[in-house]
């Protein structure tokens, strides 16, 4: 399905702006890609200085809108498409252009509006989720009337180019960094079958049972000599006894200490004079 980047460029003619009554002065689409952000085609701006609202809205509306055309043949992706369909929808009425029902419009049409995602950014405000908040260049929407006033029109091409960068610059970064967000869609794992397998030479009888085959025990293979005799099988080595886990080796004794005969365990204690006898503590081993 061809998706277009999409914007509309008005100058109000009351107090304030209104899609019903705002005058139009460029209707510019792109085509791209979708999924990436990048852009297809060359950017395209109808100019209302250049020939005449009439003959842009007719000129839209025979390229997109005319009856039999597929409702996905033109995918709008922009910003504040709201206001862009409420004007298209006012301009098709005033030149006796069949509009589309708002059934078709806002139901069955499919549309990427990336305000929704631009007040998320901006933490849940509606107050400045716009562009400037998220790309290093500025606006200056809020000159066109004075540009139009003086017939500085090359100063309105120049903002229209410049804001179709700005939104394809975002679209892009958000494309390319989704993954960050940490929420990765849920891919559904369907089993194939592969039609070029080749079935098995010695298939496994099934169990009558169960439907899994039983465990085949693979006996033990046996090396024959080469006069035809058994033989037998190495054992293992037994695991030798790990060495002492002691820091220090224990101090060798002198000649003196060797002929001298220890006290026997507690005889210290079982001597009758020895009761009254302090008796030394050695120290512990470690």
């Amino acid at each position: 399905m061809p998706a277009y980047y999409f914007a509309i460029e008005g100058i109000k003619t009351g107090e304030r702006s209104d899609p019903a009554t705002d005058r139009l002065v460029t209707l510019q689409y792109q085509k791209i890609d979708l999924t990436t952000g990048e852009p297809l085609e060359p950017l395209v701006i109808l100019r209302e200085w250049k020939s005449s609202e009439q003959e842009i809205v007719t000129s839209f509306y025979n390229e997109f809108f005319r009856p039999g055309t597929p409702i996905a043949h033109f995918i709008p992706v922009g910003l504040n498409l709201d206001y862009a369909y409420e004007m298209l929808v006012t301009l098709f009425g005033k030149y006796s252009l069949t509009p589309p029902t708002s059934h078709e419009l806002w139901y069955q049409r499919p549309r990427f509006d990336l305000r929704p995602i631009i007040i998320l950014l901006n933490d849940g405000r509606f107050a400045g989720a716009s562009l400037d908040a998220f790309s290093l260049k500025k606006g200056e929407d809020r000159h066109m009337e004075k540009w139009y006033d003086k017939q500085d029109y090359s100063r309105i091409e120049h903002y229209v180019r410049e804001e179709a960068t700005r939104f394809l610059k975002v679209l892009q970064y958000l494309s390319k960094y989704k993954g960050r967000l940490g929420i990765s869609r849920k891919e559904t794992k369907v089993s194939r079958k592969n039609p070029h397998t080749e079935p098995l030479a010695n298939p496994v009888p099934v169990h009558p049972s169960t439907s899994r085959p039983p465990m085949q025990v693979k006996p033990p293979v046996k090396s024959a000599a080469p006069g035809g005799k058994h033989t037998p099988q190495k054992r293992p080595a037994p695991i030798a006894k790990t060495a002492s886990r002691s820091l220090l080796p224990a101090p060798e004794r002198t000649p003196t200490e060797r002929k001298r005969s220890p006290a026997g365990r507690n005889q210290l204690a079982r001597h009758p004079a020895a009761k009254d006898a302090h008796v030394r503590k050695k120290p512990q081993k470690r």
